[in-house]
């Protein structure tokens, strides 16, 4: 049992690389009730750093550990898992730590042929992703994704697809991402080109769009009236204003779905997700150590990057 634990927490809002800070602690013995983990890797997503900014400064307050999902194993605790168990402690503590003493109700089992680096992204994506498609059916439609080039995007087109959408079209920044969406069957169209994309859009009957501003707006501007626009993002920082005869602008929160989630229906959503998981289009990764986690932070902002920095805690 590791007697100090190490955390990457912020004590104020700021920009992530300005106040995010590596702190040691000693460790005592885990909360009654709670599961101890010691951590191997959790991923940087958006969700991850958006928080830190104080971009949600209305419902979380400083200090905090960052970091909203990752994998680990069981190491201690009151004994509702057993030791050695691999799992995701998910819905308590921040991720971007050696320890987390977790809720046992929200932990998630981890099946043995799940290698960590998928297993440390299993949460966040694609449960966004498969709650969206759930919730905005794609079969027979065309399909428009922004920021085609994310993971999530990437799990959106290919879920798509497995479910029947007539065609998948993806909005990049960076021309890089054009050769393997293509390759997926993903039409890419440059988020430059503004022709291109009113053409897309318009060819579209479901937009999901994690950029907002200004891409937002031109995409509303040329969907049809009678389709779905699914804001789950606002990746450029920017709020967007909605046409009035434009498509039903439907907003997708995760943390929403999750306000009344039942521990059971949790556990489900997870047994449906592995299965969809072996073989899902996600990048590689590049695994970074925890204490190196500025150079982790500069990997994610790195333009046209196709591999998810992954902080691991060994």
């Amino acid at each position: 049992m590791p007697s100090r634990n190490d955390a990457l927490l912020y004590r104020r809002f700021g920009p992530p690389e300005a106040v995010l800070a590596l702190d040691s602690q000693p460790l005592g013995p885990p909360e009654p009730g709670r599961v101890r983990v010691r951590m191997f890797a959790a991923p940087v997503n958006p969700s991850d750093l958006i928080p830190v900014t104080g971009a949600y400064g209305h419902r979380v307050r400083p200090p905090l550990v960052a970091g909203y999902e990752g994998v680990g194993t069981v190491i201690g605790g009151d004994g509702a898992w057993p030791e050695g168990a691999r799992v995701l402690p998910l819905r308590g503590p921040g991720t971007w730590q050696r320890v987390v003493d977790a809720d046992p109700a929200w932990m998630v089992a981890v099946p043995d042929d799940i290698p960590d680096a998928l297993a440390a992204r299993a949460y966040i994506n694609p449960l966004s992703a498969h709650l969206m498609l759930e919730a905005w059916p794609v079969a027979g439609k065309g399909v428009l994704l922004t920021a085609a080039g994310s993971a999530c995007a990437g799990l959106l087109a290919h879920w798509a697809f497995a479910a029947g959408a007539r065609s998948v079209t993806g909005i990049v920044r960076s021309p890089a991402h054009a050769p393997a969406l293509a390759a997926r069957g993903v039409e890419p169209v440059a988020m430059a080109d503004t022709a291109a994309v009113s053409a897309a859009a318009a060819g579209a009957e479901v937009a999901f769009d994690a950029v907002g501003g200004p891409l937002a707006e031109a995409i509303l501007a040329a969907m049809p009236p009678e389709g779905d626009f699914v804001s789950y993002g606002l990746l450029s920082g920017q709020s967007f204003a909605v046409p009035a005869s434009r498509p039903a602008l439907r907003r997708f929160h995760l943390r929403d779905r999750l306000a009344t989630v039942t521990p059971e229906t949790w556990q489900g959503w997870f047994r449906t997700l592995w299965p969809r998981l072996r073989g899902a289009p996600l990048p590689g990764v590049t695994a970074v150590p925890l204490a190196d986690w500025r150079h982790a932070l500069a990997l994610f902002h790195t333009a046209g990057r196709r591999d998810k920095p992954l902080l691991v805690m060994d």
